[in-house]
C-alpha cells in the first residue's frame, strides 16, 4: 500500500521502464503516446485509501461505475516520465464483483499518433507479438500481455478525451 503519491509514482516507474523497453524494441518512438497507467485494488478499503492520497494531489478526479465496480480516473499533479510522453492520468479500479483481483499495476494504455489504430495493431502482429482484441461494452482494446501479467494496452484515443465526449 502507498502512504503518499510519491510512493505510488516510485513504484510506477518500474512500469514506465517496461513501456520504454517495449517502445524501443518494437520501433514505436514517434508513433504512439502514453495515455494512462492503471492500478487495480484487492478491496474497497484499498481503493478508498489510494483514492484518498490523490485527493489533495490531483487536478481532478472523475469516478464512475463500470462493470459493477468503481473506477476513478485521476488527473495527477505529478507524472510518470516515459519515452512517449508523461503519464499524469491514473485509472484506479476497485475490486471486481467476483473478488478475483489483487493489488497491483495492471496496464499502461497507449494510442497511435502517426498511423491509424489498425496499422498499429497490424504492425505489432507482424513483428510476432500476440496482440489480443478485448471487447468490452465500454471500451474495445488490443492487449499485449507480458509473462509477468502486466499489459501494454492499445487504445484508439485518450481516456480523458473519451470521458469529455461522453459527458458533453
Amino acid at each position: 500500500m502507498f502512504d503518499n503519491v510519491h510512493q505510488f509514482y516510485r513504484e510506477a516507474e518500474k512500469f514506465g521502464k517496461v513501456l520504454d523497453a517495449f517502445i524501443q524494441n518494437y520501433g514505436l518512438t514517434n508513433s504512439v503516446i502514453a495515455d494512462h497507467i492503471c492500478y487495480k485494488c484487492s478491496s474497497s478499503d484499498v481503493f478508498e485509501n489510494i483514492r484518498r492520497i490523490f485527493e489533495n494531489d490531483s487536478k481532478w478526479i472523475y469516478q464512475t461505475i463500470i462493470s459493477g465496480r468503481r473506477i476513478a480516473i485521476i488527473r495527477t499533479k505529478q507524472s510518470l516520465k516515459t519515452s512517449v510522453g508523461n503519464i499524469s492520468l491514473v485509472e484506479l479500479s476497485d475490486q471486481k464483483p467476483n473478488g478475483n483481483q489483487s493489488d497491483g499495476f495492471d496496464h499502461i494504455e497507449i494510442y497511435p499518433i502517426s498511423k491509424t489504430y489498425e496499422e498499429l495493431v497490424s504492425d505489432l502482429k507482424s513483428q510476432g507479438l500476440d496482440v489480443n482484441e478485448i471487447v468490452r461494452p465500454h471500451h474495445t482494446t488490443h492487449d499485449i500481455k507480458r509473462e509477468d501479467g502486466f499489459i501494454i494496452r492499445l487504445t484508439r484515443e485518450s481516456l480523458a478525451e473519451k470521458i469529455k465526449q461522453e459527458q458533453m
